[in-house]
């Protein structure tokens, strides 16, 4: 279902956030995802914070992201 193919594409784009960051999700406070719409296209925005530094990513929710592995 689509709420399924959501929730992965929400636990990627919170992969791919924390892993640039170098950050395990254990160690990221306040963490948030949130889907968003912007000129058509879905993406979530990964909010989180750690080492007393704040964390903002905009991911895109593309093909190429629910195809990753």
């Amino acid at each position: 279902s689509s709420d399924v193919r959501s929730s992965d594409l929400e636990a990627q784009a919170k992969s791919i956030a924390l892993t640039d960051a170098g950050i395990q999700e254990s160690s990221a406070l306040g963490l948030q995802i949130k889907r968003d719409w912007d000129d058509g296209r879905l993406f979530y925005k990964v909010e989180f914070r750690a080492g007393g530094l704040e964390y903002e990513y905009e991911i895109l929710a593309s093909d190429e992201i629910g195809r990753a592995s």
